[in-house]
């Protein structure tokens, strides 16, 4: 590895679940980084908050004495809101000193809420931190402010997120099922799904099933799900990955995430990616992604009337999911696809 600039990486274990690890995945799993040498430690698993706090200490020391000892040249640190933030910014605040760049990947979904929260003693810890850094990356325009609003001086750049993309469009037009990929609860909206699919139960067609894939609230989606009497409309409710995700996939005509907080869900870009027309929120970056009614649709975050209504369009509509279908696929191959992403992301690597 002579002569290669050195990356070391930070995040949760691989085997935690959600979309910042999987943007981890696609960057460890990718073939020609060209120049870099990239190295990953686990900082964060998800256990009991004693067990995060002692696995935690053991990874500070793993990153601190690796960077420093094995002459790495940048510290890459994937970073959400609350804990994971602390964390991380106490790896930049300490490697810093020793002259090695830092990178905050800014994935939070939840990150203006977590600030509100805070004291002006801790608002101010954030603030220089993110002014600490060498670089802060957020995942779309939008959320540019979401630094320079805390640390005017902060070094900030944009870096959508980015799925594996498919030479042709692999929707299947027969298809009859609607997923909903996301950590089933409140933030991502599933008991708003699960409210209108009650509502519209009676005038959706009977082949019609939904898969809510995702970890979280999964036994109080089941209670909601037999007390509003349409166990006989959910074929699945779990976590899914693999070849039982894509299996899924294949037979998806709409993906729904009626999300009230998001960064930029890349369950919306692998299911796009694949053709795949979603309903989704007006929040955060989504709608750098959707443009409502051309490639998918959109509604204010609650508002289930609207969800009520466009979810039962696309359901009936053939003509309109085919042509929705053919543009977001487009789309994604055009502006979202991982290699272009890489590129990019090497270029904000050498300028450091």
């Amino acid at each position: 590895m002579a002569g290669k600039v050195k990356v070391l990486m930070c995040g949760s274990e691989l085997g935690v679940r959600g979309g910042m690890v999987s943007v981890t995945k696609n960057y460890l799993g990718y073939k020609d980084w060209e120049e870099f040498d990239i190295h990953y430690i686990p900082t964060h698993t998800e256990k009991n908050k004693l067990i995060v706090a002692l696995y935690f200490a053991v990874a500070y020391f793993r990153v601190f004495f690796t960077a420093v000892f094995g002459h790495y040249d940048i510290l890459y640190l994937h970073t959400a809101e609350r804990g994971s933030f602390y964390r991380k910014a106490m790896l930049v605040r300490t490697l810093r000193k020793f002259g090695i760049k830092t990178v905050m990947h800014h994935h939070a979904g939840e990150f203006e809420l977590f600030y509100s929260g805070l004291s002006e003693k801790k608002k101010r810890y954030v603030n220089k931190t993110l002014s600490l850094a060498d670089l802060n990356i957020v995942l779309s325009k939008r959320l540019i402010s979401m630094i320079t609003d805390k640390a005017p001086d902060a070094k900030v750049k944009v870096l959508y997120n980015a799925v594996h993309t498919y030479s042709e469009n692999p929707y299947n037009k027969d298809a009859s099922n609607i997923l909903f990929l996301g950590r089933l609860g409140k933030r991502k909206g599933t008991y708003d799904l699960l409210d209108v699919i009650k509502r519209l139960d009676d005038r959706l067609p009977e082949n019609i099933k939904f898969y809510l894939c995702g970890d979280g609230e999964v036994e109080e989606v089941r209670k909601k799900t037999e007390e509003y009497g349409i166990s006989h409309r959910i074929a699945h409710i779990g976590w899914t990955v693999g070849e039982q995700k894509a299996e899924f996939m294949k037979n998806t005509m709409l993906n729904v995430l009626p999300s009230y907080n998001e960064g930029l869900p890349m369950t919306i870009l692998e299911t796009m990616a694949y053709g795949i027309p979603n309903i989704s929120t007006n929040i955060a970056s989504i709608p750098e992604v959707i443009r409502d009614g051309e490639n998918g649709y959109m509604i204010t975050p609650g508002d289930k009337d609207k969800l009520e209504e466009r979810l039962y369009e696309l359901c009936t509509d053939r003509e309109k999911r085919n042509k929705m279908s053919e543009i977001c696929w487009n789309d994604i191959t055009k502006n979202f696809a991982l290699d272009n992403h890489i590129n990019k992301l090497k270029g904000y690597l050498r300028e450091l």
